[in-house]
């Protein structure tokens, strides 16, 4: 089992209650766990430490932090805003090949989500990272992956709710028309509302995170 099958399982158990706040995650344990060395195992933790799922408490290790549902929540309206400008500069400065080939992409989103999760989700990401590209904006790039790295466990908690992929599948194909037209607003607008948290489709999802968090 490699480092991202084991980072993706203690993430999964986090979402799902199996760890809980202040519990402590011991290197040796989790090591002869999963049939790894301590070094992969303490390469993990220091990623679930930067994406806020876990800290570190000096002389004492590791262990689940204590996060709170309107924490997450404002991280993900920072991310829709990130992601908004990202669009809305995609379409003022992506190439005519690149916007072809995020049109592209958006299409393959629709037939990732009509395989599977894991398959929506590697195409998912695969759009979302050249709209990025396209915006041209270095700093906002790197403000977006850092955004990003702190939302995605919870993040893909959407993915399990029955639905949300094809419909958000289907809303990158108008976002990528709206960039190839170069309609910054629309597009700007078009992302932010992909992402938003305040929509009704979301409330299952919500729901979902409101179970982690009780």
């Amino acid at each position: 089992m490699d480092r991202d099958q084991i980072q993706k399982i203690l993430e999964e158990r986090l979402l799902d209650r199996f760890y809980v706040s202040g519990d402590r995650l011991n290197e040796r344990t989790l090591a002869a766990e999963f049939g790894v060395s301590r070094t992969p195992i303490r390469e993990i933790l220091a990623r679930l430490q930067s994406g806020g799922l876990v800290e570190y408490r000096e002389r004492r290790g590791v262990f689940v932090k204590e996060v709170s549902l309107s924490y997450v929540l404002s991280l993900l309206e920072i991310l829709a805003a990130l992601e908004s400008s990202c669009a809305r500069l995609a379409a003022r400065s992506g190439s005519v090949e690149d916007k072809h080939k995020l049109l592209t992409l958006a299409k393959f989103t629709i037939e990732g989500a009509a395989t599977g999760v894991e398959e929506y989700s590697e195409s998912n990401m695969q759009f979302h990272e050249l709209m990025y590209q396209m915006s041209g904006n270095d700093e906002l790039v790197s403000t977006v992956y850092s955004a990003r790295r702190k939302v995605a466990p919870y993040r893909r908690q959407i993915h399990r709710v029955a639905g949300m992929t094809t419909e958000s599948a289907q809303e990158h194909v108008v976002i990528a028309e709206a960039i190839m037209q170069r309609n910054e607003k629309l597009a700007a607008d078009l992302m932010f509302h992909h992402l938003d948290m305040s929509r009704s489709e979301f409330t299952p999802f919500i729901a979902s995170l409101g179970k982690v968090f009780s």
